[in-house]
């Protein structure tokens, strides 16, 4: 619900930015306005995916490392297996081995957030693309 309410109110800045500037400043302005708006649009979308995957790929270490201490623990099978089961719901059938897809899907994260050099550089280009479609109306 609350990724439909940000991509909402993402529309609404991207569709009355512009109709508001147009309105008292004129058509020039507008599209620099809806250009604008594109720009921070897509900008807050991409931060808002790496604050995502950060919190995602924390979440999941914590839980997995939750997971490692209740299973080195002298408690009996059956206690194991509950306490297990609450810190980290299996998501896997009886033919993966225990927490397979979680262990991968922790190490895709940690792959991905290795590499966030390349969305820092997707959000300069669209600054700079930003920019220059701004400095193009005016031309």
């Amino acid at each position: 619900m609350r990724d439909r309410s940000i991509v909402a109110a993402g529309a609404a800045f991207l569709v009355t930015a512009p109709v508001i500037v147009g309105l008292f400043a004129g058509v020039k302005p507008s599209n620099a306005a809806l250009a604008i708006a594109s720009g921070i649009v897509g900008g807050l979308g991409l931060a808002h995916g790496i604050r995502q995957l950060l919190r995602e790929r924390a979440d999941l270490r914590w839980r997995l490392r939750g997971v490692d201490v209740i299973q080195r623990s002298g408690l009996p099978d059956a206690d194991k297996n509950d306490l297990c089961e609450q810190t980290l719901p299996v998501s896997s059938t009886w033919l993966d081995p225990l927490y397979q897809r979680e262990v991968t899907r922790l190490y895709v994260l940690d792959q991905v957030a290795g590499n966030l050099a390349a969305i820092a550089l997707a959000i300069l280009g669209l600054a700079a693309a930003t920019a220059a479609s701004v400095w193009s109306v005016w031309i």
